[in-house]
């Protein structure tokens, strides 16, 4: 696939999370694709395996935010193909607080064959915590 072909998998990947369209999200991904959160707070996995299970996590995500209105996409293709970096934001409320949650996000996505084989998405997690109704504070 072309690289303007896999960034289209990429904004279509983004678009329908940002709308929240979940049937959309697993068909992107390939049956061993992967999601990696290395920043996520307590309660949020870090890893998802496999197609089946990235579906389950993005399934549940209406429940948790409205609609994430993802925005500023820069897609950027590396060195090595299949390879990309994405930056955007995003701006939602949590619907357990009513609370806004935005952020900015930056993530590696490899594309094989037309489909995501792995997305590592880091963000502020402080921000989704105190979105959630945490707090986090500098100790003294």
């Amino acid at each position: 696939m072309s690289t303007e072909g896999d960034k289209q998998v990429i904004t279509a990947y983004l678009d329908a999370v940002s709308r929240l369209d979940v049937d959309a999200v697993a068909p992107l991904f390939a049956d061993d694709g992967r999601v990696d959160l290395p920043y996520a707070p307590d309660g949020v996995p870090t890893t998802i395996e496999g197609r089946e299970a990235v579906d389950a996590y993005y399934r549940a995500l209406p429940e948790m935010a409205t609609e994430l209105n993802f925005a500023d996409y820069r897609i950027a293709a590396l060195d090595e193909p299949g390879e990309y970096v994405a930056e955007y934001t995003s701006d939602s409320s949590m619907r357990a607080t009513g609370a806004s949650y935005a952020n900015t996000y930056i993530t590696r996505v490899s594309i094989r064959d037309g489909r995501i084989t792995r997305l590592a998405e880091f963000f502020d997690p402080v921000r989704l915590v105190r979105a959630l109704g945490g707090t986090v504070t500098m100790p003294g």
